[in-house]
């Protein structure tokens, strides 16, 4: 199913009712605006900040969870410039007790190499987060390389690719660790058709983030040229947040399933991403000196 949404929609964002939130959006980095089709969520922190649905384009306030640990009321979301400094007090209260940091560290991903002065320079734009429509992603991102002759796009095609990001140490094994994922993905895009149609609305919401002035490098350099055309091919990669090297979670899992999966290291100490630090599974496991693997 879709992700992108109606011209309509889009255009009251741009020229309508919606405009004065996406103004908002524009002036505060902390949040993060992300497309579904028939709503637009805005998220804080890696959680649903208020959601706006095309049909009426009615405000939708965050869950109601958030407001336990300070025990107050849901804020008026008719005015949405007082709703969104106050609802986000009360998801940092939230927070405090309930800490989502992968959903954290997505949102800082997104920042860093969409909006951050930087972000001219990674290697990846940010199209989609936490994806659950043909599989599952947590970061769906166009690889673009920052030179001169990628940007022109004349014999260069950009990549799809989905991230999959794994905080610590814990979450490496199990039901829902990285071979899991990595499984998931080969089966969910191994049908052409479901693979197309992916690709197909991936390239559309990466237009339609342009246009709303959600990646402003390029909303800023109109010079460059619309994607029409991707590389057919989807990469897998594994970011390992704050992964501890001395860990031995690595060697519990089976990693003849990771063939042909990739991993990224950081550039420095920072969240953009650089092609440049994809290394395949055998580079991998040298770099982490991984030993004993089933």
């Amino acid at each position: 199913m879709a992700r992108h949404i109606s011209e309509e929609f889009l255009n009251e964002f741009l020229n309508g009712s919606l405009k004065n939130i996406l103004d908002y959006i524009h002036q505060d980095h902390t949040l993060d605006m992300e497309l579904r089709r028939t709503e637009v969520t805005i998220y804080y922190r890696g959680g649903k900040l208020f959601s706006i649905k095309e049909d009426g384009y009615t405000l939708v306030p965050f869950d109601e969870k958030y407001t336990k640990p300070v025990n107050e009321h849901i804020p008026d979301i008719n005015n949405i410039k007082d709703y969104i400094p106050k609802a986000k007090h009360i998801m940092d209260a939230w927070f405090a007790k309930t800490r989502k940091w992968e959903r954290e560290l997505q949102q800082q991903i997104i920042i860093e190499n969409n909006y951050s002065p930087t972000a001219e320079d990674t290697d990846y734009f940010i199209i989609d987060m936490e994806y659950k429509d043909i599989g599952r992603a947590d970061i769906v991102a166009l690889r673009w390389d920052s030179t001169t002759t990628a940007h022109k796009l004349k014999s260069y095609k950009p990549k799809l690719t989905i991230f999959e990001l794994k905080q610590g140490c814990d979450s490496i094994a199990g039901n829902s660790g990285i071979v899991k994922h990595y499984d998931d993905f080969k089966a969910s895009y191994s049908n052409p058709k479901k693979k197309e149609d992916f690709i197909d609305d991936m390239i559309e919401i990466f237009a339609q983030k342009r246009k709303l002035g959600l990646i402003p490098y390029l909303d800023k350099n109109l010079k460059k040229k619309e994607v029409h055309d991707v590389d057919k091919e989807i990469d897998f990669i594994v970011i390992l947040a704050n992964y501890k090297s001395a860990s031995t979670q690595l060697s519990k899992i089976d990693i003849k399933k990771l063939i042909g999966c990739k991993f990224i290291f950081a550039n420095g100490m920072g969240y953009g991403l650089f092609s440049k630090n994809v290394v395949n599974l055998s580079d991998f496991l040298k770099k982490f000196k991984v030993k004993n693997v089933k």
